[in-house]
């Protein structure tokens, strides 16, 4: 017989779902009129000049193989809807799908509050604001966790073309190619034959090999000669890991502590794991500069560019920073993970945000995607007030970006 906490909960657990399809259809709605925001000028232009059959690249701006904008223009054209308007709404489509992908991966691997967690990754802070913006981050992550959740049902086939597709609109997707694949092989270790492999993993390897022709074929992985130089191939820094790290401390205040609690236990038994976050911290206060271009640029309100700027202005600033990230870290990297195979996933963030010069926030929603996709779910209290903590952070991003007052 169902409990009345339980009915409580599910009540609340509706109502929030009500909220965020009101808030969604009101932003869709409302945003339809407003001006170009930032990069939006160089996607929907690459965008409309595809739909009026110009089939030249931007290649001074774009950093990203042109697939979001092939797909984008195709549907305009079919539709005969080509305005920005036209696109916003086909990338809310588009943020939709992705949450549906959520929580088919979600759903397979860990069925418990699998609604309540899908509702969760919907409201991101870092996820809903882009929703609504022609930007190829929607597309890109959806196309990820298709493969992800096709890879953990068996459709390996599947998997290899989604991921095509995803690096068709951003190439650097190809360093999830060997998540997957250990995802795949995990259940079949130690490998029963060379046949067997191959038959979970030659779709993604032939994702790799057409990732590393395109490189040999254009010279350098950012599409744009002329951007290779501000995202270069080689070069590894620690901005994006510990802005990534925050993040996950500002949105997620009662799973780090419930993770402290337990890296405490952990530190009493074994006094030297206290050396690791010290250790951290000194990484962060040493190596953590702001050197690139587009990091200090002034105008317009980068959120995420005045708070690194901060860190390189005011040592108190860079100790709360590093203090936050470290904690962060403690208190998430026990966190139990499915299906087997997940736990790739941090030595391959690790690399793909090491792999940025630029601090951007963005570069941090695939791996924290994927993270809170394979997570064990904590008591649904927790969950349910970071849900509803999350509604309220990215409703005040959205005002903020949308009435010109910052941009993420």
């Amino acid at each position: 017989m169902t409990t009345q906490p339980a009915l409580e909960d599910k009540t609340r657990i509706r109502l929030l779902w009500a909220g965020f399809a009101f808030v969604y259809v009101t932003f869709a709605i409302l945003l339809g009129s407003m001006h170009p925001i930032l990069d939006e000028i160089v996607h929907y232009g690459q965008i409309n000049r595809f739909d009026h059959g110009d089939f030249r690249i931007a290649y001074a701006y774009l950093t990203m193989l042109p697939g979001y904008h092939l797909v984008m223009s195709s549907v305009l054209w079919v539709t005969g809807e080509r305005s920005l308007e036209a696109a916003r709404l086909l990338n809310a489509i588009l943020g939709v799908l992705a949450i549906l992908a959520f929580h088919l991966l979600r759903k397979r691997i860990w069925p418990e509050e699998s609604s309540l967690l899908t509702l969760q990754f919907a409201l991101l802070p870092i996820l809903l604001p882009y929703d609504f913006l022609v930007y190829t981050d929607v597309m890109s992550l959806g196309l990820v966790l298709a493969a992800t959740a096709a890879t953990v049902r068996g459709r390996h086939v599947l998997a290899g073309a989604l991921m095509i597709a995803a690096m068709s609109v951003r190439q650097t997707n190809v360093i999830w190619l060997p998540l997957l694949a250990g995802i795949a092989l995990w259940p079949i270790w130690p490998l029963p034959s060379l046949r067997v492999t191959l038959a979970r993993t030659w779709p993604l390897a032939i994702g790799l090999a057409l990732f590393f022709a395109y490189w040999v074929w254009n010279g350098h992985i950012s599409l744009s000669a002329e951007q290779a130089t501000m995202h270069p191939d080689f070069s590894l820094h620690i901005g994006n890991l510990y802005l990534a790290l925050f993040m996950c401390a500002v949105f997620l205040p009662l799973h780090v502590l419930a993770g402290l609690r337990a890296f405490s236990a952990e530190v009493a038994s074994r006094p030297w794991l206290i050396a690791l976050p010290v250790m951290a911290l000194a990484l962060f206060l040493l190596a953590f500069h702001v050197d690139h271009p587009y990091n200090l640029e002034p105008q317009p309100l980068f959120l995420h560019n005045f708070l690194v700027q901060q860190c390189e202005a005011h040592l108190s600033v860079k100790i709360v920073f590093g203090l936050l990230a470290v904690a962060a870290a403690c208190g998430l990297a026990g966190t139990p993970l499915r299906p087997g195979g997940a736990v790739l996933l941090y030595p391959l963030a690790f690399v793909a945000l090491g792999a940025f010069w630029m601090v951007e926030h963005r570069y941090a929603l695939i791996p924290m995607a994927l993270w809170l996709a394979f997570r064990q779910p904590l008591a649904r209290r927790i969950e349910l007030a970071t849900t509803a903590l999350w509604l309220f952070i990215a409703v005040c991003f959205c005002l903020g970006i949308y009435g010109d007052r910052f941009i993420l």
